[in-house]
C-alpha cells in the first residue's frame, strides 16, 4: 500500500513543523511539502502532487480560501482539509463553497487529525463536531426561510 502524500500550508512555523512531524510519524503517511502561505500554490502542488492538503485559512500574502480555489481549479481530485482557529459560519461556508473536502479546528487532537486525513481519502468529509453543528443549524435556518 502506498503512503498517503500530505502537504501542509500554514503560516505558523511551529504548527506547520508539528503537522509535518505528526504526518511523518504515521506509518501510512508522509509529508511531501510544507509552505508558509499559498503563494505559488499551483506550482508547489504540481511539483509534489499530494493526495491531501492541510490548509490554514488565515495566512499572509495568499490565504487559504484563495489557495483552495486554485488547487481545486487545477487539481480537483486532490483532497483539501481546511484548518483554522475560527469557529464561525462565514469561514466554514466560504471554505465549503470553495470546494473544501473537510474542515477541522486547529485544536483538533493529533489522533482525530490523522483520522480525518484517512477519512477524506476514503471519500468522507471530516469536520469538527462544533463546526458540523453550525453547518447543520445554517441549513435548517435556510430551509425555514424557503418554506
Amino acid at each position: 500500500m502506498e503512503k498517503i502524500r500530505v502537504a501542509v500550508f500554514d503560516d505558523n512555523d511551529l504548527f506547520r513543523v508539528g503537522l509535518q512531524m505528526l504526518v511523518d510519524s504515521e506509518p501510512n503517511m508522509c509529508c511531501v511539502g510544507a509552505f508558509p502561505d499559498c503563494t505559488n500554490v499551483v506550482e508547489h502542488v504540481r511539483n509534489i502532487l499530494p493526495d491531501v492538503i492541510l490548509m490554514d485559512i488565515e495566512m499572509p500574502n495568499v490565504g487559504g480560501i484563495e489557495g483552495l480555489l486554485l488547487v481545486k481549479k487545477y487539481y480537483p481530485k486532490i483532497k483539501v482539509i481546511m484548518q483554522t482557529v475560527f469557529e464561525n459560519n462565514e469561514k466554514v461556508v466560504a471554505s465549503m463553497c470553495a470546494g473544501a473536502d473537510g474542515y477541522l479546528l486547529k485544536k483538533t487532537s493529533p489522533e482525530k487529525l490523522v483520522e480525518g486525513i484517512m477519512q477524506v481519502c476514503d471519500g468522507g468529509v471530516p469536520m469538527s463536531p462544533a463546526l458540523a453543528w453550525q453547518v447543520l443549524q445554517l441549513m435548517i435556518r435556510n430551509r425555514k426561510l424557503k418554506t
